[in-house]
């Protein structure tokens, strides 16, 4: 995810602590670990890194949204391993996903960074901007949580989302200052391939998804899948995202056969079940939002004139706070991106 969405966008009750930024690692497999925050939807919303260790090296996959991010995730990398980090990937252009790779250039200076050519295109161009006014944009959103939390009228959890952001605050506004990208030394249209005898790894494009350069990382050796945003648990996100070719990339995903799928946030999956879940979430508001769309109403009718209450409890249940996530990192994004593609309007990288 690229910015922060708006004041109802921080999330979880349980807080990480001060530190916005510290991170936690897991094994997915013997050869490849996560390194993520430890609750994924807490501010601010990180994405997960993954490690994969072949004979010689590593290959990285993602690199913290922030220089004290990337700081973390190195000294966990080189706790896990004496091996050098060979490639950094990126799965695509959003911040939280490769704003940590000074720390990766600095100790290993001669990695190579890759990424798809689209993600390239969109960390050089206007898409990235965002980054310049970062630190002050959440600065607002932690005086917006100061408010709300005194109000009285509220949940418990959603006063709890508040808290934590406030926790956090300090150290979100300062890791956010003086932000750099680092953009791929090399890209690919279609794959890029990474030979090993123990653990070899194939970098595709299959499609656009969740942006226009999504990157999926396959290890067969494994049977891990490292999907970035195309797939993130437990609420999906969709922002500037492509519904109809979305479809085509999970089934592609879903067609390498994995046994553990590790999403762009949240906890390791495994099996099919959440892929399909958030294909059949994309085809339900397809379904209702697509005739609607074709018919001439206007987008602000088609929200009023649409109702995704069971969508919403199969990912929220009862939990309000959940379904606050839910409304704003993905459906209302999905019924615009859909009407957008059905009236034939672009879908731009970097909007909400």
């Amino acid at each position: 995810m690229a910015v922060a969405f708006g004041a109802l966008l921080f999330a979880s009750a349980a807080s990480a602590g001060t530190d916005g930024f510290a991170r936690i690692t897991l094994a997915v497999t013997p050869h490849v670990h996560l390194i993520q925050r430890p609750v994924a939807t807490n501010a601010p919303f990180e994405g997960n890194v993954e490690v994969i260790e072949q004979s010689d090296g590593l290959v990285v996959v993602d690199a913290g949204g922030s220089p004290p991010a990337g700081m973390h995730v190195v000294e966990q990398i080189k706790a896990l391993s004496p091996k050098p980090v060979k490639y950094l990937v990126y799965t695509h252009y959003h911040g939280d996903h490769n704003l940590g790779a000074g720390a990766f250039l600095a100790a290993w200076p001669d990695l190579v960074v890759v990424s798809t050519a689209a993600t390239h295109i969109d960390m050089t161009t206007k898409p990235m901007d965002y980054i310049k006014t970062y630190s002050a944009d959440y600065a607002g959103e932690i005086d917006y949580a100061k408010q709300q939390v005194q109000a009285k009228d509220i949940p418990d959890s959603i006063r709890a989302g508040w808290r934590q952001l406030i926790d956090a605050g300090d150290s979100i506004v300062a890791g956010y200052r003086d932000l750099k990208a680092y953009p791929a030394t090399r890209t690919f249209t279609d794959t890029f391939a990474v030979p090993d005898s123990e653990t070899p790894v194939e970098i595709l494009f299959f499609g656009k998804a969740n942006t226009d350069g999504d990157a999926v990382v396959w290890v067969p050796s494994e049977k891990v899948v490292i999907a970035g945003d195309v797939v993130v648990n437990p609420i999906p996100y969709a922002a500037a995202s492509f519904p109809t070719s979305w479809l085509v990339v999970l089934d592609r995903i879903e067609a390498l056969g994995f046994a553990k799928l590790v999403p762009g946030h949240g906890e390791i999956q495994s099996g099919t079940a959440y892929v399909e879940k958030v294909r059949a979430a994309i085809v339900a508001v397809r379904r209702q939002v697509v005739p609607l769309a074709r018919g001439g109403v206007p987008l602000d009718d088609v929200y009023r004139q649409t109702d995704f209450k069971p969508l919403v409890a199969s990912f929220a249940g009862d939990d309000r706070w959940l379904a606050t996530l839910f409304n704003s990192f993905f459906l209302h994004s999905l019924i615009k991106n859909v009407y957008f593609e059905t009236t034939g309007r672009p879908i731009v990288q970097g909007t909400s």
